[in-house]
């Protein structure tokens, strides 16, 4: 497995900016790489956002884009070690100039140098029915982490503790298939200090189920239902593609459905077993993590767009997931 290294942290090299590869003595060029992302001062709590369906484009009729702009702006304040981005980030995968919103309207995270690691949707390839390939380049030259061409799935550490594995929920994930072979590697393979995996893609597995399956989504719900009570890390799965956000529990897993950055609402009935009971019906979003010790908590952070007073935030839902003892 190649291992790249993308270190950012409290060191000396964060503030100039500098990236520091490095390269384990078994890589192979025929694995998806894992990037890494340096943990904090010891004892010192960790930040990271989640969230997806951004659709950065021009077009005003399929976003929100002052919602969009208003969240990017806010997530930069957070300062967080990274951002993990589950699919949709740009409407058009054909569209160039939509790649281009994306850089310039995120140049303050690259200012910060806050890395950004993104999954892929099924907006990226809108547009490639006849040419795959293209959309491909497109999102690996302007949205994927560097080194990651020719894969669509790879694997982030941030800090020790917590493995982040980024799925191409385009791709099979049937037991067998390439990606689901991968897929259960990286976790049957995590060693004893991650305490956390979070299982980012952009079909979520667990959602209203007024909403049916795309692909193979709930495969990875099955995988987990089965294997992770034997684990001793604890999982948090964070999926996008319904453009709101939902909360569920099952068999000891954490499932989350983060897609509120910016494209057009739909609604969520919040029935059968949906935990955060939400009674907004527009949620433009974003999802606030901080690892302390062996506790990772999380928070919605939401923007309401219609707001006209001092203050469009609030923090409408939130939880905890302790590390086993």
């Amino acid at each position: 497995m190649k291992l790249v290294g993308v270190v950012f942290a409290l060191a000396p090299l964060v503030a100039l900016g500098l990236l520091v590869p490095s390269r384990q003595a078994s890589a192979s060029a025929d694995q998806p790489p894992r990037f890494e992302v340096a943990g904090p001062a010891v004892g010192a709590p960790m930040t990271f956002i989640v969230y997806g369906d951004t659709r950065f484009t021009q077009r005003s009729d399929v976003v929100n884009a002052a919602a969009r702009r208003a969240l990017v702006a806010r997530i930069a304040n957070e300062s967080p070690a990274a951002i993990l981005i589950g699919g949709d980030l740009v409407y058009t995968g054909t569209n160039e100039d939509d790649y281009e919103t994306y850089r310039s309207e995120t140049r303050e995270w690259t200012d910060r140098h806050i890395p950004v690691f993104v999954a892929l949707g099924n907006h990226e390839f809108r547009g490639c029915e006849d040419e795959v390939d293209r959309c491909l380049g497109n999102w690996w030259r302007d949205a994927a982490p560097a080194g990651l061409s020719p894969f669509r799935w790879y694997s982030v550490t941030l800090g020790p503790a917590i493995l982040a594995v980024i799925l191409d929920s385009n791709a099979p994930l049937k037991p067998g298939s390439e990606q689901r072979t991968w897929f259960e590697r990286q976790i049957e393979s995590a060693g004893p200090r991650v305490k956390f995996i979070l299982v980012v893609l952009h079909y979520p597995p667990v959602r209203d189920p007024f909403y049916p399956a795309v692909l193979d989504e709930k495969q990875v719900a099955r995988y987990l239902s089965k294997t992770a009570a034997s684990l001793r890390a604890k999982f948090v799965v964070i999926g996008s593609h319904l453009h709101n956000y939902e909360r569920y529990r099952k068999k000891g897993v954490t499932y989350l459905v983060s897609g509120g950055g910016g494209a057009k609402p739909v609604p969520a009935i919040r029935l059968f077993g949906e935990l955060s009971k939400l009674r907004t019906a527009v949620n433009f979003h974003y999802i606030r993590f901080v690892l302390q010790g062996d506790t990772l908590r999380a928070t919605m952070v939401r923007f309401d767009a219609e707001e006209r007073g001092d203050n469009p935030w609030s923090e409408p839902d939130g939880f905890e997931v302790q590390a086993s003892k």
